[in-house]
């Protein structure tokens, strides 16, 4: 039976070029070039992975900038590459039309239900995962509107630090990822007094830290202005936001377990500002200190 719709050139270019996008190689194999479109398909997910490696490099704003000319490089370049295979409208899958529609859906439901998803997860899971700023507990360091990629593969191989912003699950509702500085780790004193943070008996260096509230509340009572002296337990990390003023943190609900830390924000690669309705362009690739 004679595909006439695959002998179609319009057909045939606007279907290879919109299921490239869909799938990548899949346009190629819509055009009858299967082996082409399979090593493309394995060399953009080879690609894709590099990107979301190089995402976790400390090299902002590079890492943002290169892993996007790779995303972008592919979705310009295996559609561009379908297009001009299906102008050619000797280029069609020559197979009986039912099956080759039928196997076209059946590679997209593969990539798409069960392949994609599984990636996805694994790289969630393991390597890279993105968050957005939801309240003002950590500024100024991280804004409202903030979109944040974070590393969650180095706690596999070591303990958080001092001064690392954290990803962890809110001990109040572990359903909940919270994100916080790291301020004191296991066997450290720590101590607040009228809002000043004192680690070890020490006032320590904090760069980032700001205090918002004009006043001092002279009441024991508060956290947020006086708290302690405790010990971190060996197994745990106190964590606070940069925002001292205005921050729900360690100071309320306690420690936070140090194999319960998913991972360590790198960088921004997009930031939003709601209340200007614009981007904030000078934030993007930002390193996160």
């Amino acid at each position: 039976m004679e595909n006439k719709l695959a002998k179609n050139k319009t057909i045939n270019i606007i279907g290879a070029v919109l299921i490239s996008f869909f799938t990548l190689g899949l346009g190629q194999i819509f055009c009858g070039k299967i082996r082409r479109g399979i090593i493309i398909y394995i060399l953009c997910f080879i690609a894709g992975l590099l990107a979301i490696y190089i995402c976790t490099l400390p090299i902002p704003p590079f890492n943002i900038i290169i892993a996007a000319i790779i995303f972008v490089g592919l979705y310009l370049f295996v559609p561009i590459d379908a297009f001009l295979i299906a102008r050619n409208p000797e280029n069609t899958l020559k197979i009986n039309p039912l099956i080759g529609y039928l196997l076209i859906v059946g590679i997209w439901q593969l990539h798409s239900s069960l392949i994609s998803p599984a990636i996805s997860k694994i790289v969630k899971e393991d390597f890279v995962q993105a968050y957005q700023i939801p309240s003002g507990a950590m500024i100024p360091t991280l804004l409202v509107g903030d979109h944040l990629l974070v590393d969650k593969h180095i706690y596999k191989n070591q303990a958080p630090s001092y001064g690392d912003i954290v990803v962890f699950p809110y001990p109040v509702d572990p359903k909940k990822d919270f994100i916080k500085r790291a301020v004191a780790l296991g066997g450290d004193t720590i101590e607040i007094k009228e809002k000043q943070l004192f680690l070890n008996g020490k006032k320590p260096s904090e760069p980032y830290a700001v205090h918002l509230a004009p006043n001092i509340i002279s009441s024991n009572n508060d956290p947020r202005y006086f708290y302690g002296p405790v010990t971190v337990p060996e197994d745990s990390i106190f964590v606070m936001g940069d925002n001292h003023d205005n921050s729900h943190d360690s100071r309320y609900w306690g420690f936070v377990k140090k194999d319960s830390v998913e991972a360590r924000v790198i960088n921004l690669y997009w930031s939003w500002d709601k209340e200007e309705e614009k981007v904030r362009w000078d934030r993007i690739g930002k390193p996160i200190m």
